[in-house]
């Protein structure tokens, strides 16, 4: 029984994924599905997962980083005792 319950949760992450892809996609590309035909799917999803493989190829962590503590530095630089070098 506990095997069903895991078959489910696996086929609602998929489904949940799907749905994603398909909310992320364009118009144009929405407008060659047919849902009577699943077969026009697998062209959306080949691109969308296209896509999200060209943007985590792209993404940099140390820009992540240098974007969330620019502001730590000019905190530090207003907060520094008065009695120390400025840098």
């Amino acid at each position: 029984m506990k095997y069903v319950g895991f078959i489910g949760k696996i086929l609602l992450v998929l489904a949940f994924g799907l749905s994603l892809l398909i909310v992320m996609a364009d118009d144009s590309e929405l407008a060659s599905v047919d849902p009577y035909h699943p077969a026009t799917l697998l062209p959306l999803v080949a691109n969308r997962l296209h896509a999200v493989q060209s943007y985590v190829r792209d993404f940099r962590v140390s820009d992540l980083i240098d974007t969330a503590t620019a502001g730590f530095g000019e905190r530090i630089r207003h907060e520094s005792p008065p009695g120390s070098p400025a840098p």
